[in-house]
């Protein structure tokens, strides 16, 4: 079991023109910021109504889908590891010992469950053939498969660590086929559904939360920055109009209700109800006149 790219699959992506994404080993699931596994380096920032509309679209979606149709899917495919999966890559884990002696056995299992899972997406032409969204898609669904794996096992003896290893990458290989179908056939309607969830959080709470471009769909956006803080030191600025910000029940989706009034600009409302009096004013002396 090789905790690189094998050079058939490196092949195999250039034939492809498959886009390697970061590496996904590090990131955390953040259940403030709608459950999504991000990375440390991640570039995450609050955009305000007009840019938020602007970026919310199927492409900054991938993220959120990937998360949603995994946690419906997986729970529908639940197939045990395989005894031959088990044996074959407990032999070819041994033999990689010395690469992965100063990474954590959460590390080895994300990056070697990706690389298999996005060659196998690619390649059965899930998502329509959409790179990206199989790229996104994958590393997700191997962030969750891997999370018992422990993340902080470096100086772990090897075999200990390829158990661990072994158990959740066979795991997810048996499942894979039924997991990455059902989230093929759910995607489009989960991509309808957040771009319009996306477009509504931008106008009810004066903004929305984006990282790397992608959509966070936080119920509570400073819940979400605090976790951003507290995980990564990372500092987001929430910055809403006032007359959002005053409402405290459109900044928490959770709430049964929401009332938002947009503010006026240049008292646009106040003129316009003094020209509605001083018409009422000239037609009254007209009929009066009259």
């Amino acid at each position: 079991m090789s905790v690189r790219i094998t050079s058939a699959l490196s092949a195999f992506a250039l034939l492809s023109g498959v886009l390697l994404m970061p590496n996904y080993a590090q990131a955390k699931a953040l259940d403030k910021c709608g459950g999504v596994y991000l990375n440390a380096d991640a570039k995450c920032e609050f955009k305000k109504v007009q840019a938020c509309e602007t970026t919310c679209s199927a492409t900054s979606v991938e993220q959120v889908c990937a998360q949603k149709t995994y946690n419906n899917c997986s729970n529908n495919c639940t197939e045990s590891a395989s005894t031959s999966c088990t044996k074959t890559r407990s032999d070819s884990c041994s033999k990689e010992c010395e690469t992965i002696s100063t990474k954590t056995s959460r590390e080895v299992c994300v990056s070697e469950c990706s690389d298999s899972c996005t060659a196998s997406a690619v390649s059965g032409n899930h998502f329509n053939g959409d790179h990206n969204k199989c790229q996104r898609s994958c590393a997700h669904d191997c962030n969750a498969r891997c999370d018992s794996s422990s993340s902080s096992d470096q100086t772990t003896d090897c075999e200990t660590k390829c158990q661990s290893v072994v158990e959740n990458v066979c795991v997810e290989e048996v499942n894979r086929e039924c997991v990455l179908s059902c989230q093929t056939d759910t995607y489009e309607s989960c991509e309808t559904e957040t771009v319009n969830t996306c477009n509504t959080t931008c106008k009810d709470k004066g903004g929305a939360l984006f990282c790397d471009g992608q959509f966070i769909g936080a119920s509570n956006v400073q819940d979400c920055a605090d976790q951003l803080a507290a995980e990564f030191s990372m500092t987001v600025e929430i910055a809403v109009d006032k007359a959002v910000d005053a409402t405290e029940d459109c900044i928490d989706s959770t709430k049964s209700k929401c009332s938002f009034s947009p503010p006026t600009r240049g008292g646009s409302g106040a003129l316009a109800l003094g020209a509605l009096a001083a018409l009422g004013v000239v037609l009254g002396r007209r009929r009066r006149r009259a």
